[in-house]
């Protein structure tokens, strides 16, 4: 870069262009959500390309500029489409930076910055697949970013990426709307999913329902039911949607018939999750659901496809935090007995309010959107010096 460009830069507000395949359900997508709100109030121009989706709506009513770009399509026509679309974008609208958050708006994303000399960091979510033909598309920008240790040593790993070009910045969560509420304000929530329920427990599953994780909130559900002859007023809640949401709704309504009443309850996509985590005793999940039920000082237990960890404490923390509080390394597979006696042993846990307490801090002052953001800028600051 040249020091008139640099100069010229220095004198006008920064623009970063964040490229989503989509912004539609999902941990990956509520977190480009939540960045660009930050690093807005933090003075930067922040412009988004993606396919679109559910999302985008939370995008511009915060008075972010959306740009519908199909990043997410494998096809060459569009990828080509999408190409000049980003030309255009990066050309019209002065932009200093590009940040991408899945591998399809990395690649194409690499050329635009090639061509235009514009810095491209890179974000990996998730272990996205590896090998042949994977490998080739997979790039690493100029920086990038991991959202856990885990993922940085896999993508060093899987695709040869630079381990010194890598920072772990985990999501972060807006604490402002993921907050405790009182116990009164707790139970009128409750009210609205369940209006008999008077004891409890109220238990809590949320994921993306593709096809793995779909059979964690199925197991969920067996759980429950077991749990029903000790907890006769427990219930279930489950928030998400996807390709497999139709089998999770037909276990439901299986496990109800079962019990001769409504136990669980299939909310389908829920905009506004706060409210299902604040109704909660306990809430199943993983990665971010566990973050943002933590911050509304809820108990997590930690399940997913790759396994059971069981209740987020103090002692297990740190090691959660290096996955993300994903399932990966889990010490056994989720099994509907065992969840139950967990989901048990969490309710009646003699620490129960350490542990909430413990959650809650740990989100607030590691996992806040505004820490992330810092970090975040940071990264980008270190390419337009």
């Amino acid at each position: 870069m040249s020091e008139t460009d640099r100069k010229s830069r220095e004198q006008r507000e920064r623009v970063v262009l964040e490229l989503a395949m989509g912004l539609d359900i999902g941990g990956a997508e509520t977190h480009i959500v939540s960045l660009s709100r930050s690093l807005k109030s933090m003075g930067w121009k922040v412009l988004v390309a993606s396919g679109g989706g559910r999302r985008v709506r939370d995008i511009t009513e915060s008075g972010i500029e959306h740009f519908h770009v199909p990043l997410g399509s494998r096809n060459p026509l569009k990828m080509l489409e999408a190409y000049r679309s980003l030309v255009h974008i990066v050309e019209t609208r002065k932009v200093d930076l590009m940040h991408a958050h899945a591998r399809i708006p990395a690649w194409i994303g690499t050329y635009v910055s090639k061509r235009f000399n514009v810095p491209l960091v890179t974000t990996y979510h998730w272990t996205f697949v590896s090998g042949f033909p994977w490998k080739l598309v997979s790039r690493q920008g100029d920086l990038t970013i991991a959202v856990s240790d885990i993922i940085k040593d896999y993508v060093v790993k899987e695709f040869g990426f630079s381990r010194e070009k890598i920072t772990v910045i985990p999501n972060g969560i807006d604490c402002n709307e993921f907050r405790p509420v009182s116990h009164e304000e707790s139970l009128s929530l409750r009210k609205a999913f369940f209006p008999d329920v008077t004891q409890g427990p109220v238990l809590a599953y949320a994921s993306r329902m593709s096809p793995e994780l779909s059979n964690t909130a199925c197991l969920t559900i067996e759980a429950v039911g077991l749990l029903a002859e000790t907890y006769p007023d427990v219930r279930l809640v489950i928030a998400g949607d996807g390709e497999s949401l139709d089998k999770v709704q037909k276990a439901a309504q299986e496990a109800n018939e079962r019990l001769g009443r409504e136990v669980v309850r299939c909310l389908g996509f829920v905009s506004d999750m706060a409210p299902v985590y604040q109704s909660a005793d306990l809430v199943i999940g993983m990665s971010r659901v566990v973050l943002e039920a933590m911050a509304c000082g809820k108990p997590c237990i930690v399940a997913g496809p790759e396994g059971d960890f069981g209740l987020v404490h103090p002692e297990n923390a740190d090691e959660l935090e290096k996955r993300n509080f994903i399932s990966r390394g889990a010490p056994r597979p989720v099994e509907p007995h065992s969840l139950a006696t967990e989901i048990a042993g969490a309710l009646s846990h003699p620490r129960l309010d350490e542990i909430r307490a413990f959650g809650l801090e740990l989100v607030r002052r590691e996992h806040s959107a505004e820490a992330t953001a810092r970090k975040v800028a940071a990264v980008y600051e270190r390419l337009l010096r």
